[in-house]
């Protein structure tokens, strides 16, 4: 900066020409660009971000502007159906044994941990749930809301579809409600185990649940979104208790989706309902015939998924979610 010539009285000198202007700082010029964090990474200081800081990306005020969805979608499916590693130097494509599932559950653990610290295993006599619970913002003893999908597949093939789908939709889920500011109730997340073989895992979730005493608002649990055959962009419920449908039909309506309500037991919904818990099962229309003709067979492969129709039903899954879980 030009240093400027001072008067000085005492030499009865005038100054010709006046002080020059000093510009405004330009906050740009002093500003340290700070690498944005990986999408699906929290990043965490010990002390209040700079104003001019990259925000999370992950963190979106509405689920539209969740602009992330598609590509972490398309990374989940595609670690889980083998499409790509799921770890480094592993490439996983079945999830129906014990190692397979063993593998599978590690690493959804794991991401899960990556916004809900505590994340661990719900254990039962043949296997395990992997579960994480976002406690409520304000208040205490509110009943909790139940966000599930199964892990494991069937030994035939990678089970891009059923339920790598519903999987991605519970990962996203997690993201964006810890990031709402407020939260009535608490979230548990439950990635289930063995429902391919008679919904063992998420029969074991319910019954710990209600020799628990706990208090369950509604239990979402989402099995095979991949598939819009005849493009009307419908949603199925699976036997839906009273007012969980008109809940999927408020949030469907603007966002131009039809919401079906059917009668179908197979699939995690199932073993909440016989426990006496308010619950629905989420899925393409499995029951009104326009679903994947890849459904149990080696050919359910990432290349199948319609990811366009899985984002529309997770952005709605998240509305629904999220007036659920602010009173």
């Amino acid at each position: 900066m030009r240093l400027l010539a001072v008067c000085v009285a005492l030499l009865l000198t005038r100054c010709t020409d006046p002080p020059a202007a000093v510009a405004p700082r330009d906050a740009a010029t002093d500003r340290v660009d700070v690498p944005a964090a990986a999408p699906d990474v929290v990043e965490v200081t010990d002390h209040p971000a700079a104003p001019d800081a990259p925000t999370d990306p992950t963190r979106c005020a509405t689920p539209d502007a969740c602009r992330w969805i598609e590509d972490f979608q398309r990374d989940v499916v595609g670690r889980l159906s083998g499409e790509r590693a799921i770890t480094s130097g592993v490439t996983l494509t079945r999830r129906a044994s014990a190692a397979q599932r063993e593998t599978a559950r590690s690493w959804l653990r794991d991401e899960l941990r990556r916004v809900i610290p505590d994340a661990d295993y719900h254990t039962f006599a043949t296997g395990k749930n992997v579960r994480a619970t976002l406690p409520a913002t304000v208040g205490v003893g509110a009943s909790r809301i139940i966000v599930g999908a199964h892990y494991d597949g069937v030994p035939a093939g990678p089970a891009a579809a059923d339920d790598g789908t519903g999987v991605a939709i519970v990962l996203v889920a997690a993201r964006y409600l810890a990031a709402l500011p407020r939260r009535d109730h608490p979230v548990d997340f439950v990635l289930f185990d063995q429902e391919e073989v008679g919904l063992l895992g998420s029969a074991a979730y319910a019954t710990t649940l209600r020799a628990e005493g706990a208090a369950v608002d509604s239990a979402h649990c989402f099995d095979m979104l991949s598939f819009d055959g005849n493009g009307d962009n419908a949603v199925e419920l699976w036997s839906p208790t009273a007012g969980l449908e008109d809940l999927y039909r408020r949030h469907g309506t603007p966002r131009g989706i039809p919401v079906r309500a059917v009668r179908f037991a197979s699939s995690d919904h199932q073993s909440f309902l016989t426990r006496g818990f308010a619950a629905t099962g989420v899925g393409e229309e499995f029951v009104g015939n326009d679903h994947t003709p890849h459904y149990h067979r080696a050919t359910d492969t990432f290349d199948r998924v319609d990811f366009g129709y899985l984002a529309r039903m997770t952005r709605l899954a998240l509305d629904v979610l999220e007036d659920r879980v602010v009173d």
